[in-house]
């Protein structure tokens, strides 16, 4: 106290000015300073807390998302592979639908087993021959597989527990999909059932966990619909014991009513808790389990960006606030010394203690023209005054006009970069509706001829590079030159979009593609696919169209509009080139339309 009070006391801020306002100038700054860092500090964390929150609530709506999907096209090729005529048919011999279960399961390697029962429910065909004559009529995928395609939630492996590998050392669980399989009567002659591992949805959670490695104590966890703990954190994705139910946290409570947003909730051990949730809600023909995904992390962990921000930022407030203010001072200081200075000596020609002349100041500034002014003053106080005003004026006219025409440079300057932006703008749509003109067949609306030759060749470079299969679908519509004699040109290119879609529709990977070769004629490039794959595609799309149930009069293959599909399939080389995969396919697909049409042949 008595330190403060000396310091206080050498300042003499009653008796000087210059300290009067160095002090008023850097106590204003000073406190503007740290004020300001507050407010910039506490800003910026509730933002790094919204933004950390709206990451937790992408993270989940992402992993529900994948799990839909992912359960979609499962659940979808359990329906194509039930529809097949090898499956619907009871004349055709139980190898050849075990050779097509097989194929199934290499093609999806997460299918545990798969199986055909018959309408009592005992096992004909399966994968590997496992559980075959085996009776599974009192099985729940069963009995509901009986009426529709259905999906049976995760549950504990009974009957394979001991038959199929187990990808880790817990006890084993699974996923059911199930379909029923009809004769051409619509007579049930069974249910055709896959397995999956509850393991691949560990698989989706990790690869959604691998960007944030850097981020401490992030965890997911996905819930039944009744809040169970399917996988999360003290459960491997196989464990049986005792699930811990979370239904009662509020987070599980708001993704069940369609909400992805994210909250602070107290978790188990009443921690407070950064929570991002979603629940997947089926993806177009599958309805979906309602499950529910949980990403969380500790507000300990998730807000330490935010808190070191805020803090960094206040200090260096308070740090740049006293720096400031002690230049301020020593500034004000200095700008006001010739001040005091023409003051003093003022002072003392007003009492007559002195007869110093007026220290003039050169230059042009204010100082030096008040050293002149106060000087002139005690000549001629009038002309000074006149004077003084007439500076004055002009000062405020220059400052007038300057700032006029600024202003109109600077409207000038925004007009033309308005014009510029919207110029630009408009130039770079048309380029990009120009390439998209040029790699889209304007009929069909899928890939042209371009675009099948620039992507058959990437591929094909790819594929030597990789040392990787290259598989290619040619199909030309059967009889179309009489189908557009018969109904007609407009109808044939109606004919030609549905089947463009219909082959477009299919599942496939992202880097297949669907295109409109010529006329009549799709192909379908399948970059790493072997022969196999590509012949399990072909025959989906040749299933899809005619499933469109095209009607076509003047066909002498069937009632409906078919396709004859030539497959081939090749291990490029740099001493290949692209166009002979392509003479291959399409002499394959001539061999198809010699041998009857509506069918699919492939080389060796």
């Amino acid at each position: 106290m008595r330190t403060a009070q000396f310091w206080l006391n050498q300042l003499n801020l009653r008796r000087s000015f210059r300290r009067r306002l160095g002090a008023a100038i850097a106590t204003t700054i000073l406190i503007f300073s740290v004020l300001l860092a507050c407010i910039v500090g506490d800003i910026s964390q509730r933002q790094i807390q919204a933004d950390r929150g709206e990451l937790m609530a992408q993270m989940a709506y992402q992993l529900a998302g994948a799990l839909d999907r992912d359960m979609f096209i499962y659940y979808q090729e359990i329906q194509t592979l039930a529809s097949l005529e090898e499956m619907r048919s009871t004349q055709r011999p139980t190898a050849q639908k075990q050779m097509l279960l097989d194929r199934m399961q290499e093609a999806f390697s997460d299918f545990a087993w798969i199986g055909l029962t018959d309408s009592r429910g005992i096992v004909m065909a399966s994968t590997h021959g496992l559980l075959t004559g085996a009776n599974v009529s009192k099985r729940p995928w069963f009995i509901e597989g009986r009426t529709r395609p259905n999906v049976q939630d995760v549950h504990s492996a009974k009957l394979l527990a001991a038959l199929v590998p187990n990808p880790s050392s817990d006890p084993l669980r699974l996923v059911d999909v199930t379909a029923p399989v009809v004769d051409n009567t619509g007579t049930l002659v069974g249910v055709l059932g896959g397995h999956l591992y509850w393991q691949w949805a560990t698989t989706l959670r990790d690869n959604l966990l691998q960007p944030l490695k850097d981020y401490k104590q992030v965890e997911i966890q996905i819930l039944s619909s009744t809040g169970d703990v399917l996988l999360g954190p003290g459960r491997s994705p196989n464990d049986v014991s005792a699930p811990v139910n979370l239904s009662g946290l509020k987070s599980f409570q708001a993704a069940q009513q369609g909400e992805t947003e994210a909250i602070i909730e107290p978790w188990l051990d009443n921690a407070p808790t950064l929570t991002g949730y979603a629940q997947t809600q089926g993806y177009r023909s599958y309805p979906g389990l309602g499950w529910v995904v949980l990403v969380h992390q500790p507000t300990q962990e998730a807000f330490v960006p935010a808190r070191s921000l805020k803090h960094n930022i206040c200090l260096w407030g308070i740090a740049l606030g006293l720096l400031s203010g002690a230049l301020s001072w020593y500034i004000a200081g200095q700008m006001v010394k010739p001040v005091m200075v023409i003051a003093h000596t003022a002072e003392g020609l007003r009492t007559g203690t002195t007869r110093a002349p007026m220290p003039i100041f050169s230059g042009q500034d204010e100082i030096a023209q008040l050293s002149r002014s106060v000087g002139q003053l005690f000549a001629n106080l009038d002309q000074q005054t006149t004077l003084l005003q007439q500076f004055n004026a002009d000062l405020e006219a220059q400052i007038a006009a300057r700032t006029a025409s600024l202003n109109q440079t600077n409207h000038r300057l925004q007009q033309e970069i308005q014009v510029r932006s919207q110029t630009e703008q408009a130039l770079q749509n048309a380029n990009q509706e120009l390439q998209r003109l040029t790699l889209v067949d304007g009929l069909t609306g899928i890939a042209n001829r371009r675009h099948f030759d620039q992507y058959l060749e990437q591929e094909w470079r790819r594929s030597v590079r990789d040392r990787l299969p290259l598989s290619l679908i040619l199909l030309d519509v059967d009889y179309f030159k009489l189908y557009n004699d018969h109904y007609g040109h407009q109808s044939g290119d109606a004919c030609l979009c549905q089947i463009a879609q219909a082959i477009a529709i299919p599942p496939r990977r992202a880097t297949d593609l669907p295109v409109r070769y010529g006329g009549e004629e799709f192909a379908v490039i399948l970059p790493n696919t072997d022969r196999s794959g590509a012949i399990y595609l072909a025959e989906t799309l040749r299933q899809a169209v005619k499933a469109l149930h095209l009607p076509h009069a003047k066909s002498a293959v069937g009632p409906w509009v078919t396709v004859s599909l030539g497959v081939a399939t090749c291990l490029p080389s740099a001493t290949l080139n692209p166009i002979n995969l392509i003479r291959t396919a399409d002499g394959l697909l001539y061999q198809a339309k010699q041998q009857g049409r509506d069918r699919i042949v492939a080389n060796p």
